[in-house]
């Protein structure tokens, strides 16, 4: 009984350790993904990541990775070669990184992707070294890590490597026998046998073998190993001294025999010494209790590389939506129809006064008792941006305050503080441009960053602070609300939406249900390919248009339900001759619904908000007047867009914080979403309504004229 009860409780143990193995494997990937940015960890997990990031650096993936892989090989029974090594390999080289990346950062490079960020540790190694000794002297320090990492690690880097760290432990014997030597050769066994048997079927001894063992070896007794693969049949007529050879009496008979407890299996456990002993700093396996045989371990069949071009597998055909019509394609359509496109070229004797601008923001800070130094300058199309580096121990809000006192010292209207700026330890000071760039429609839908979007409904929202390019999907919103002033960009936004969906789908892949209570900017779109109705004018025209979305959305659901699928991509994978196209609910004006009837309105709006994602149907809603979006609206549309507000209370109504009431207008815009809690300064693209007419003439005239609907 004491004997099976020590066999459960090492039974439970070991499960226990499996299961806190697996969380660990899991909390590694999960902070991998965090470092990563990646949506699949929510806002939770990517506050955890900036954390990461802020405090550790990108390089902290070295040891996640590290710990991921003994993780598994100690889960899998996997050997793990010079694990201490191994370790303190990891540690400096993850130090080396982080150095690295300090140093870069030091010298002004710097990168959007978020793994080349230094964190604290990083920047604070590399800053105080290149104070205090400069910056070549820290290069130099820095290329002498990633050395010592080349060495930890075993690497013979100028035929010069560290000792091993694990020696090889000998067996224990007999204190009262002496220990042999070379020269002793076989005198110390007693009674040697001379003749030997082998059995006819003996299965192969249970072992690995490992990348240091060499087949050639010599060993100054045969005999351990000659015993070790013989004892199943002569063990019993050998004399071999017991501090030799342990526990190979013949056993009492028992009523249950075990393979674990059998003489063949002692001798077996020999062998493991034997081999064990030979390696060094290594970590070995427990024994598994079936037995694998040689044949098993090393004649595996190996996978047959080199295949027939029958047998190969082919890849699946990529989806061309391209149209072509007597051998001219005109679809998509050419990007010359969206005008020319602009290149931005920098301008010295701008950087000369943005410098000029930046010493004044420094001399402004100072008196009024907060010291700081310009990191960087970055000269947009709408704004100019100074990234100010805070002196330690200086409190954020002491220079939030201050955003009307530069104002006034700079002699610019309106000025913006963003402290901090969004995954960097920076402040950010943005002042209007001094030479205000148009960004066009083309250079948006023209760029790598458009054309390669995953996206089902691809958004040119615009152009970052820095000129890069910022697109979105209205497929993985699902919805999205709109808000600004009279002439702050609105209806060219919306307009270069409606391009950019149209540009990349089919009529037959996405239709348009448009309602502009004002009658004054859906006009030019009633011949468009892609227009499931005439644009709607009417307040009780509109409702019946919601009422026909709403009653659609509920079909669909209905045939997902049958088909078992749970969103529309997979019923039209499954139905290719019967597809539902994704229909985009635009609503200029929301206010004036909402006035006219606005229970009703509230709940057809939040009825589609909430479940019509799934269903292909996607909105886009615009106001001049934040006060009319309600509560329960703003709760199923968590992406938004503010351009130019009034006041405070409009900003904080449409992204939930400051900040659109100081911007400059004409496209100037900030964005926020579920992937971007912060709000992210934007310039809008151009389009002009001479091109959108070309567009919609375009389309008309190859695609065809739109089937209509009759609410």
């Amino acid at each position: 009984m004491p004997r099976r009860n020590n066999k459960t409780r090492n039974r439970n143990q070991g499960n226990l350790g499996e299961l806190l193995l697996f969380a660990l494997i899991i909390f590694c990937f999960y902070c991998i993904l965090a470092l990563f940015d990646s949506s699949f960890t929510g806002d939770g997990g990517r506050e955890w990541g900036k954390y990461l990031r802020n405090a550790w650096g990108g390089a902290l993936i070295v040891p996640l990775l590290f710990i991921f892989y003994l993780c598994i090989a100690k889960l899998f029974r996997f050997r793990v070669p010079r694990v201490l090594r191994q370790i303190l390999g990891t540690i400096q080289l993850y130090i080396s990184f982080s150095f690295m990346l300090g140093l870069l950062r030091e010298t002004g490079w710097r990168s959007d992707w978020t793994l080349f960020q230094p964190g604290g540790f990083g920047h604070g190694l590399a800053r105080f070294f290149t104070v205090n000794f400069g910056p070549f002297i820290t290069l130099l320090l820095v290329i002498a890590s990633f050395v010592l990492t080349a060495f930890l690690f075993g690497s013979r880097i100028l035929k010069v490597s560290l000792p091993a760290l694990n020696s090889i432990t000998l067996p224990r014997r007999n204190k009262s026998r002496r220990r042999p030597s070379n020269n002793d050769d076989d005198s110390y066994i007693e009674d040697r046998p001379e003749n030997i048997l082998f059995p006819k079927k003996l299965p192969a001894p249970r072992f690995k073998k490992s990348d240091n063992f060499d087949d050639t070896m010599q060993f100054s007794d045969p005999l351990p190993l000659i015993t070790a693969l013989n004892a199943h049949a002569e063990i019993e007529s050998m004399n071999i001294p017991a501090p030799i050879l342990k526990n190979t009496a013949k056993p009492e008979p028992v009523q249950e025999s075990k393979p674990d407890d059998s003489p063949f299996k002692r001798s077996i456990n020999i062998f493991d010494n034997l081999i064990t002993s030979i390696k060094s700093g290594e970590m070995s396996a427990p024994e598994k209790k079936q037995p694998v045989t040689r044949q098993k371990r090393f004649r595996r069949p190996l996978p047959n590389i080199l295949q027939n071009e029958s047998q190969q597998a082919t890849p699946e055909p990529v989806k061309d939506s391209s149209m072509v019509s007597d051998g001219v394609q005109i679809f998509p359509p050419p990007y010359d129809i969206y005008g020319a496109k602009i290149v931005i070229e920098s301008d010295k004797n701008l950087l000369k006064s943005l410098e000029k601008q930046g010493k004044q923001i420094i001399s402004a800070l100072k008196n009024f008792g907060v010291n700081a130094s310009v990191a960087h300058i970055i000269n947009g199309a709408a704004i100019t941006q100074y990234q100010l580096e805070l002196a330690p121990g200086t409190k954020v809000n002491r220079i939030l305050e201050l955003t009307n006192d530069l104002a006034m010292s700079l002699a610019v209207m309106p000025v913006r503080i963003e402290a901090p700026i969004w995954g960097t330890h920076y402040a950010g000071v943005e002042v209007p441009a001094q030479e205000r760039k148009i960004i066009p429609l083309r250079n948006i839908i023209d760029s790598d960053e458009f054309r390669r979007s995953a996206a089902k409904l691809t958004l040119p929202l615009g152009c970052k602070i820095d000129g890069k390019i910022f697109v979105q999907g209205l497929d993985v919103m699902p919805n999205i609300l709109i808000a600004g002033i009279s002439g702050a960009g609105k209806s060219v936004f919306i307009n270069s939406c409606v391009l950019g969906i149209c540009s990349k789908r089919r009529p037959d892949e996405v239709k348009f249900l448009m309602i502009d209570t004002r009658q004054t900017d859906f006009a030019v779109y009633e011949n468009l390919s892609h227009m499931m109705s005439a644009p709607v004018y009417d307040v009780q025209t509109a409702l019946k248009a919601l009422k026909f979305a709403l009653h659609e959305m509920e079909s669909r659901i209905e045939k997902f339900s049958q088909a078992k699928v749970r969103n529309i991509t997979a019923y039209n994978r499954m139905n290719n001759n019967e597809k539902l196209p994704l229909i985009v609910i635009i609503i200029n004006e929301i206010a004036d619904l909402i006035y006219s009837a606005g229970s009703e309105t509230e709940n057809l709006i939040t009825r589609l908000s909430q479940r019509a994602g799934a269903s292909g149907i996607y909105m886009i809603l615009a106001t001049q007047t934040p006060d009319s979006i309600t509560n329960l609206i703003k709760s199923n549309i968590p992406a938004r867009v503010a351009f130019t507000l009034q006041s405070l209370d409009d900003s904080k109504n449409i992204i939930d914080s400051s900040g659109a009431e100081k911007l400059t207008g004409k496209g100037d815009l900030l964005f926020k979403s579920a992937g971007y809690p912060l709000p992210i300064r934007l310039q809008a693209p151009f389009i002009s309504d001479e091109k959108i007419s070309e567009f919609v003439e375009y389309m008309s005239g190859n695609l065809g004229m739109p089937d209509l609907i009759n609410f």
